[in-house]
């Protein structure tokens, strides 16, 4: 049941709005405004009605202070009146009032205003619910995409981690079929740079790398830092291993001058692929195929480009 407070200073007039509510209401009734703050402030209040003219403390001096209460600031408020003033009236409404009912009272119409001003109050209570939980909901739905969107990128390189590309590829090869070659490059004797040079020119090192790599790959190609000194790089529409093995020569090109002008002079790279057509339509398939290859030729080696191929098994 909703609750109401009727504050005026006349007892019949409170008599007669409690007489005409409290079959439909919990009505409460306070003879000034001073009682009346004070009982709202104590309990909870659906609806106010409020007598302007009262002694001490006026309607308007009352809805003031309610108003600079955060409890209470929100709470709709009908004003009870004899007076026929527009003036007043529209500083009522400037202040926040709801409504007005007329003194004498007509209870059938009091009984239609109050209702409609306890409904659309019910209407802006769920609205502001709505809104609330909307907003909760995009606040998360944010932080879940930041969050994702940070897990996906390689916070040293800035390139795509490795959990985002195997996504990328498996959609890439869903996409164009068995065309396609992965390539597996890993920083040669990278561990030599971090025991000598230390951790934070071992991320130097990693840095122009990637910059070399990001400079070279454009869409529909994907590169990514999959962990420690290896990188990897898919090219969804490439056919030939002629065609990889000229893209890959052409970033090792680079990235070895980067690397020279940056004091990691003598510093080579090394590369394993594997194309589509061979390994099977699967991130895994390529990614184990091309880093098959790699090992092979660091164990040969190094500083140099090789391909799966499965004449060669």
């Amino acid at each position: 049941m909703k609750s109401i407070l009727v504050v005026d200073d006349s007892q019949f007039n409170l008599m007669v709005v409690q007489n005409a509510l409290e079959k439909e209401y919990e009505v409460n009734t306070r003879l000034s405004g001073k009682e009346g703050i004070k009982f709202a402030k104590n309990n909870p209040v659906d609806l106010i009605l409020l007598d302007i003219e009262m002694p001490e403390l006026s309607g308007i001096e009352t809805i003031k202070l309610l108003k600079k209460d955060s409890r209470l600031s929100k709470t709709p408020i009908i004003f009870l009146t004899g007076l026929s003033d527009h003036e007043v009236e529209r500083i009522c409404l400037d202040l926040g009032a709801r409504d007005f009912i007329t003194k004498p009272f007509n209870v059938p119409v009091m009984m239609q205003r109050i209702k409609m001003v306890l409904e659309l109050e019910e209407l802006r209570k769920n609205l502001e619910r709505q809104v609330r939980y909307k907003t909760e909901e995009l606040e998360r739905l944010t932080a879940k995409i930041i969050t994702t969107f940070s897990n996906s990128i390689d916070p040293i390189t800035e390139l795509w981690s490795r959990m985002y590309i195997e996504e990328k590829i498996n959609s890439a090869i869903s996409q164009f079929s068995l065309q396609g070659a992965l390539a597996v490059i890993d920083i040669d004797n990278f561990r030599l740079i971090n025991d000598a040079l230390g951790f934070e020119q071992g991320n130097a090192c990693l840095r122009i790398v990637g910059q070399a790599i990001k400079n070279a790959v454009s869409e529909p190609n994907i590169a990514a830092r999959a962990f420690a000194d290896e990188f990897l790089i898919y090219f969804p529409k490439v056919n030939t291993k002629e065609e990889a093995e000229m893209a890959i020569k052409d970033i090792f090109k680079d990235a070895e001058a980067a690397l020279g002008k940056n004091k990691f002079c003598g510093v080579t790279l090394s590369a394993g692929l594997a194309m589509t057509v061979e390994t099977g339509e699967s991130f895994d398939s390529l990614y184990y195929y091309a880093e098959k290859m790699l090992h092979t030729i660091k164990l040969n080696g190094k500083n140099c480009i090789g391909f799966y191929s499965q004449k060669e098994e």
